[in-house]
């Protein structure tokens, strides 16, 4: 009897010892795993973007399932437009139904656009069966006062706002796009153009990974969107000293964040990586994302970059 118990426990002891090694045979190459919570630091960051620009971020502990579907937008004194993936909300009268139909239209001609630019569109589907809502305001006072109710924020100088909510474990809602009274058609704050560029923040966030990511820069949320959305921000402030920007550190003054990030992009696509830096740069820093897919340093990149800047400069 004592030496089948000897057997036994020499069995056993090999046994675990077996299974030892093979965990670490088939573990050593597996990335490590994601934090559990979003990372103070992303929160900070979120927050202080908040404050500066027409990104608008809130965080939660957790989201009701039934808090994504529709059934609690802000829909007061609204009428509704929509399809399978968009609710447009809009006021009566004047030349509002006219934009709604055009704001829808517009919406649904980003998706193939971005699902091609980003890798994925998020449709409802997608998103806990959340359509996208829309917000059209007819006045200055009236884009303040829908902001602030869907999200507590406004910024009266943008043109659109877009809203997201994120759990601690990384669930997202987007709350919803907020354009002012003056993106229209034609208009300076052209219509299509401002759809586009706050379809972008909507989707880019949806891609990115926020219990991976650990690092993020202003000129790579606002600059990404305008890169998509072609707009103006491609315009870089005549008497601009290039010298003086590094795409390693946000600028001084956020506005400079949407055309630096716009040619940053820009070099990227002209490289032909900007595809891969953007697959990486989901989970990962851009100055993680940028050197491992231009195959240079991010030093060599800021270089390119510059250089890149100074042209379109001097031929604007």
């Amino acid at each position: 009897m004592d030496n089948r118990r000897k057997w036994i426990l020499l069995g056993l002891v090999s046994f675990s010892f077996l299974s030892i090694v093979l965990t670490f045979i088939f573990n050593r190459e597996a990335p490590p795993v994601s934090a559990l919570e979003i990372p103070q630091s992303t929160k900070d960051f979120f927050r202080k973007l908040s404050d500066l620009g027409h990104v608008k971020f809130d965080f939660v502990d957790s989201i009701d399932i039934g808090d994504f579907n529709n059934d609690n937008d802000y829909s007061s004194d609204f009428t509704e437009l929509g399809d399978e993936n968009f609710i447009v909300y809009y006021r009566n009268g004047g030349n509002e139904e006219k934009r709604a139909k055009q704001t829808l239209h517009y919406a649904n001609e980003a998706i193939p656009e971005l699902a091609a630019f980003f890798g994925k569109y998020y449709y409802a589907k997608d998103a806990k069966k959340r359509k996208l809502p829309i917000y059209l305001a007819v006045s200055e006072d009236d884009f303040s006062a829908i902001s602030k109710k869907i999200c507590g924020k406004s910024v009266e100088w943008a043109a659109g706002l877009t809203y997201n909510t994120y759990t601690t474990n990384g669930d997202k809602m987007c709350m919803g796009i907020v354009l002012n009274y003056n993106v229209q058609d034609g208009e300076p704050n052209d219509l299509k153009k401002v759809v586009f560029h706050e379809m972008a923040h909507y989707n880019h966030f949806q891609c990115m990974d926020l219990l991976k990511k650990n690092k993020y820069l202003n000129w790579e949320v606002e600059g990404l969107a305008s890169f998509f959305a072609n707009d103006w921000n491609k315009t870089i402030p005549t008497g601009t000293d290039i010298t003086d920007y590094s795409l390693q550190k946000d600028p001084a003054n956020y506005v400079d964040s949407y055309w630096m990030g716009y040619h940053a992009f820009g070099l990227a696509r002209e490289i032909g990586q900007l595809s891969d830096i953007l697959q990486k740069s989901y989970s990962e820093s851009l100055m993680e994302a940028i050197p491992q897919q231009a195959g240079c340093s991010m030093s060599a990149y800021d270089n390119q970059w510059r250089a890149h800047c100074k042209r379109v400069l001097n031929s604007q």
